[in-house]
């Protein structure tokens, strides 16, 4: 389903309007992108669709591995056939062998006592040989929207497999009715069935949606 058809859906469950006004219709886009800021989170852990995968070379100047500026999840960290663990600074700051720290925009490693072989390449930007790691992640998500003039920023057609197109849907209804005050007898189904819908997607993604 794309964006348009689920103005039609969201009308359709909530109010059942003949017609929808041009502010409705940006108001129902608004509550969909808030269901999906919702929703991304659970599935940037499971989809592997939407995974990227980048070299990151190292940074002279503070000795780490700068993150892409689009960077929203990392999924795994790899040197050659090595996967790094990352670090939880709850607990421990020491750099493991095969330990990553996160710190600001930056993956530190530990270089210099690891057992880790960290490879070698050409880094195409300045054509210097450095170390490098592998990053797969999840870039931002984009707005959605009826019609995309940025596809580097915006979609049409929300990235989640097409049988929970409708969960956006109910978590648009459901802030709608929160923001209106209104149908609160419908607002009170509509949340219940939207915890339902985020308990399922996060069930699936563990089987790789």
């Amino acid at each position: 389903m794309n964006v348009t058809e689920l103005i039609d859906l969201i009308n359709q469950l909530g109010v059942d309007s003949d017609y929808i006004t041009p502010h409705e219709r940006e108001l129902y886009v608004k509550y969909l992108n808030m269901a999906n800021m919702e929703l991304f989170p659970i599935v940037a852990k499971g989809l592997k669709t939407i995974t990227n995968k980048i070299d990151i070379f190292l940074d002279a100047a503070s000795q780490s591995f700068l993150l892409p500026a689009d960077l929203f999840y990392i999924r795994a960290v790899w040197s050659d056939k090595t996967k790094l663990t990352m670090i939880d600074i709850d607990k421990d700051l020491t750099l493991s062998e095969k330990g990553y720290l996160v710190l600001g925009s930056a993956i530190f490693c530990n270089l210099t006592t690891s057992g880790v072989g960290f490879p070698i390449k050409v880094d195409p930007i300045d054509n210097v040989s450095k170390m490098y790691i592998t990053l797969f992640y999840v870039s931002n998500p984009k707005t959605l929207v009826e019609n995309v003039n940025d596809p580097l920023t915006e979609i049409s057609t929300p990235i989640y497999p097409v049988p929970y197109h409708h969960f956006l849907a109910h978590g648009a209804l459901y802030y709608f009715y929160f923001a209106n005050k209104i149908f609160l007898d419908k607002m009170v189904f509509i949340k219940d069935r939207w915890d339902q819908d985020k308990i399922e997607l996060t069930n699936f993604k563990n089987y790789g949606l």
